[in-house]
């Protein structure tokens, strides 16, 4: 066996070297080729999820141009035959208000911009003609061909900001007519895409479309490269020819998931092709070798360990008969929150979601019998603080194919970001249509004879009629006779024009208990699709709508009118009292450089004047105050013809002196709540001022009359004085210290108490006059 060993030709005839090589290429090749296996699940995995998140950002935009497309047709559908639309200043602000997807709403008629919302923000763009501008009327003029609204930009805005423009041409009588068109704010667009939310720390996005007038592809998204990359996954929208890119941060992930196992792979070959090399020589030299083969397969132990523990994802050696944990890496022990020693005394299921265990308990039952050699999986992992985490597993044979199970190798991947993604997406849809099925708008569908064939439950909640009190009744008999004209004149239009909807059908509708709501409906004329066969009627209950728009009219007023009040008393404050002060200090300062008794006594009466002018002024500010302050004030049901009386006796020698005659119509049933004190005041008030300011050269005459005006009692005094020039002083009749006539008796202080004594009440005042003819004070009462 020396000579064996010694002899360079029996080793060369044996050729252990060719083998050992062959060996060492055999089992790299067969290393390599499931390491490319792998290598492809683990790209397709990244491709999937890079898909299902694009998916998610696609639907999002898609969901979002379609509001804004419904926001367009709503108001194009308010653009009646001669292309006029009169009630865009109603409906604007509910489609751009009550829409979060879109910013602002244009009408462009014949390309020329003329109505915009909101406005201050956008009116730089009024009167721009978009058909004339050669950067942006080729993606107007793809609208215009194909009869349909199309997305251009994003693009700089006349108004500033950068947007996305979806404009929908509408024609009339197959007419091109103009667009209506709406803005999304490009920041707006990013947001509801979700793309920054869906980003995470392993990908990024970017937003490109391609100029219509360059040809080139431009990008939107600062600071975002990569979109060439072979790793990219892109996704084009046809309604606007952009593109959205998904772009992994780290594009080579996966090769470098696989990087360490081709190591392994490498070395495990080396060492087989190195065994079979030394196994083919004599003995011999394989016992001199076994010391130090064994110092290589520590290191490559080592080597496999240190890839073990430091791999990107959790990996796990688990004992395929018995299920326990054999062995785990860093990045396993870190997802699940347990130790090593912790690990290996559990079995899989003890970290397993019970609801995921009959799935995965199965695929092991095969794994066990050899019927499969690996399988994946999607299930949840129950962490040592009692959370779960979403994982795919990956499952791997670790014995030869045919014999007996011993142990696999499990990779585990969280997921969690995907699958919380999937799951937002099901529970939007899930949200919508439960907000569909439970809508309070009203779906009715009415045949030709004008019976309701169908109706909605929400029927039930608004009206109060249930299918079968629906079902059979003349459809006109619910609404009201002064808006049965306006149905019957959409019903008209509808006939003429099958499947055109006419919208903004404002009208009341009787309940069930004989109550009147007021609905806004959209009918449309079906009658010709054969699933339908009759007009579809939308109802929205807008009762509280209007009173609310009532409230708020009023609410507006009051606060205007407050705000007025305010101004003028802050004025009059700050004008009359410094006025007073000033005169007091100077009077002061000529009495203290005054030596003459005689002249200081002068000052002393000036300083009286003052003095008694200023506690007037305090006198009637306060009278305001009190007006506008009093939270308290006792109102009762008073006769306002009882109250005329008593005035016209109290004014009785007034009346005598100047010869006046006074003629009263106020009806006996005219009675309205007031507070007395401030009913005796207003009359006073506007009688003493129809003496006072009567015209020198005919009788005085006053006209009292009281009737009633829809639910409100009106009071009318009219005189044949001198009147007032309103479009002189109009605005300032009834304020504080305003005169008009020139009289040395006129403060200006009647006029503006009356005024707030009503308001304070909740009715209002009104002034017609005209110069030597006379006036007219009309008092609304509430």
């Amino acid at each position: 066996m020396a000579q064996t060993i010694k002899n360079p030709n029996t080793i060369s005839k044996r050729k252990p070297f060719l083998i050992g090589l062959l060996a060492f290429l055999f089992l790299l090749l067969i290393g390599f080729f499931m390491l490319w296996q792998r290598y492809q699940i683990l790209e397709e995995s990244r491709q999937s999820e890079m898909e299902g998140i694009i998916d998610v950002v696609e639907q999002n935009i898609d969901q979002s141009l379609k509001y804004s497309y419904s926001a367009a047709l709503s108001l194009a559908l308010q653009i009646d035959n001669d292309g006029k639309i009169d009630n865009f200043d109603e409906v604007a602000p509910q489609l751009v208000d009550n829409n979060p997807n879109i910013d602002a709403i244009e009408i462009v008629p014949d390309g020329i911009i003329t109505k915009v919302y909101p406005y201050e923000e956008n009116k730089a763009a009024i009167n721009y003609n978009i058909l004339q501008d050669s950067t942006r009327n080729e993606e107007a003029f793809k609208a215009i061909e194909r009869r349909r609204m199309f997305f251009g930009g994003p693009f700089e805005l006349k108004q500033g900001g950068v947007a996305i423009v979806g404009r929908l041409p509408v024609f009339i009588k197959n007419e091109f007519w103009g667009f209506v068109a709406v803005l999304i704010d490009f920041d707006n667009l990013i947001h509801q895409s979700g793309i920054r939310e869906l980003s995470g720390e392993r990908y990024k996005f970017q937003f490109s479309k391609v100029n219509p007038v360059t040809n080139k592809e431009e990008f939107f998204l600062k600071g975002v490269s990569g979109v060439d990359g072979s790793y990219s996954e892109h996704i084009t929208l046809p309604d606007g020819d952009w593109k959205i890119y998904i772009i992994p941060l780290d594009p080579y992930q996966p090769l470098y998931a696989v990087v360490p196992v081709a190591f392994l792979i490498l070395i495990l070959s080396g060492a087989f092709g190195w065994i079979i090399y030394n196994a083919m020589k004599q003995p011999l030299i394989l016992e001199a070798r076994v010391k130090e083969q064994a110092g290589e397969l520590a290191k490559s132990e080592l080597r496999f360990r240190t890839i073990f523990n430091q791999a990107a994802i959790g990996m796990a050696r688990v004992n395929s008969k018995t299920g326990m944990i054999q062995q785990t890496n860093k990045r396993f022990q870190e997802l699940l929150g347990y130790s090593e020693e912790e690990l290996k005394t559990m079995d899989y299921k003890d970290v397993s979601h019970p609801d995921d265990l009959v799935e995965n308990t199965e695929l092991m039952r095969k794994l066990r019998n050899n019927s499969i050699r690996e399988y994946s999986l999607e299930k949840r992992l129950e962490r040592k603080n009692g959370t779960n985490v979403w994982v795919r597993l990956n499952v791997s044979a670790l014995w030869e194919e045919g014999q007996p199970a011993t142990s696999h190798i499990a990779l585990v991947e969280d997921i969690s970001a995907r699958v919380k993604a999937k799951q937002e997406l099901i529970e939007n849809e899930k949200r919508f249509r439960s907000l569909v099925e439970n809508s309070n708008e009203v779906i009715l569908i009415i045949n030709k004879e004008g019976e309701a064939v169908y109706c909605s439950p929400s029927l039930k909640r608004i009206t109060g009629y249930d299918e079968l009190l629906c079902s059979g009744n003349d459809i006109f008999s619910l609404i009201h006779a002064e808006e049965r004209n306006l149905l019957l004149e959409k019903l008209k239009c509808a006939n003429a024009n099958p499947g055109k909807a006419y919208a903004e059908i404002v009208m009341r509708v009787k309940t069930s208990n004989s109550h009147w709501i007021w609905v806004n409906a959209t009918l449309t004329n079906l009658l010709n699709e054969k699933n339908v066969e009759g007009y579809v009627v939308n109802l929205r209950d807008v009762t509280a709508k209007k009173e609310a728009e009532l409230n708020l009219v009023k609410s507006y007023e009051l606060v205007m009118e407050q705000n007025k009040r305010l101004l003028n008393f802050a004025y009059i404050v700050s004008h009359n009292l410094r006025s007073h002060s000033s005169n007091l200090e100077s009077i002061l300062d000529l009495y203290d450089t005054e030596d003459s008794e005689e002249e200081k006594q002068n000052y002393m009466r000036l300083l009286k004047n003052v003095s008694e002018n200023l506690n007037q002024s305090l006198h009637d500010l306060n009278e305001v105050v009190s007006i506008n302050t009093n939270l308290d004030i006792s109102l009762e049901p008073i006769s306002v013809s009882d109250y005329v009386d008593k005035t016209i006796e109290l004014l009785g020698l007034q009346i005598k002196s100047k010869e006046a005659k006074v003629c009263k119509k106020v009806p006996a049933e005219m009675v309205v709540s007031f507070n007395s004190a401030y009913m005796e005041s207003v009359l006073l008030n506007f009688l003493t001022n129809a003496l006072r300011y009567s015209h020198p050269e005919r009788q005085p005459y006053i006209k009292i009359r009281g009737y009633k005006e829809g639910f409100n009692w009106i009071l009318e005094v009219e005189d044949n004085g001198i009147g007032i020039d309103l479009e002189k002083h109009g605005d300032k009749v009834f304020g504080l210290y305003k005169t008009f006539s020139g009289r040395q008796d006129a403060r200006g202080v009647g006029l503006f108490i009356t005024k707030n004594q009503v308001n304070a009440m909740g009715g209002s005042v009104e002034v017609t006059s005209e110069p030597d003819v006379g006036t007219t004070f009309k008092v609304v009462f509430k």
